[in-house]
């Protein structure tokens, strides 16, 4: 597992040749990349009574993939990057994300996911019902209302209105409604947009 991490960290590194030199984001990302590979070592080699400072270490390497995927976006659009280098990358920090995801979210408020019981977890379609609108978390209402006064909005435009919930948070909750119908994704990678879901 440690190999896989350095091996990603070493493509990033080979990435990060392309920036411009004096460009401050060369070394920003780089040492997201080291702190993103030194915790993840960390998880996979303590166990035991450390379990708690797992979960916040997991917390903090989801937030760094976050920010190191926001500057190779920003390389990508200045044009020092490829898409597709960008892509890899992204892809392979998106599965280290959704498989240490599960455990980090136990650090967090799950006010409505704590509603479903294991049966209606079985099938999306069976989540719909329970998300009704009398299931709506007071952020998911703060979420719908920003997106019917605005056009359309992205996750850090809706961490203006939610200053102290992380993305990860306001993603699944944006996740939660999508699965309600109520509002819709737009675009992908870093430019992904919600909106509040128009009549069929």
């Amino acid at each position: 597992m440690e190999n896989k991490f350095l091996k990603l960290t070493n493509a990033v590194y080979k990435v990060l040749e392309f920036f411009p030199e004096s460009d401050p984001l060369k070394n920003r990302a780089k040492d997201k990349a080291l702190a993103i590979m030194d915790n993840l070592v960390l998880i996979n080699e303590t166990s035991g009574w450390a379990s708690f400072q797992h979960e916040k270490i997991k917390v903090h390497v989801l937030e760094d993939i976050d920010m190191l995927l926001g500057y190779l976006w920003i390389a990508k659009s200045q044009g020092w990057l490829s898409s597709v280098n960008c892509l890899i990358i992204a892809n392979e920090y998106e599965k280290i994300s959704k498989s240490i995801e599960p455990l980090a979210e136990l650090t967090q408020n799950l006010p409505v996911i704590e509603k479903i019981s294991p049966v209606q977890e079985s099938t999306q379609e069976s989540i719909k019902p329970v998300l009704s609108n009398n299931n709506i978390s007071d952020r998911q209402k703060k979420i719908i209302e920003f997106l019917e006064k605005n056009e359309n909005a992205q996750v850090m435009d809706l961490q203006a209105v939610l200053p102290n919930v992380t993305k990860r948070t306001i993603r699944r909750d944006l996740d939660e409604l999508l699965l309600t119908d109520k509002v819709t994704r737009l675009g992908e990678f870093n430019q992904v947009f919600y909106k509040i879901k128009g009549p069929a």
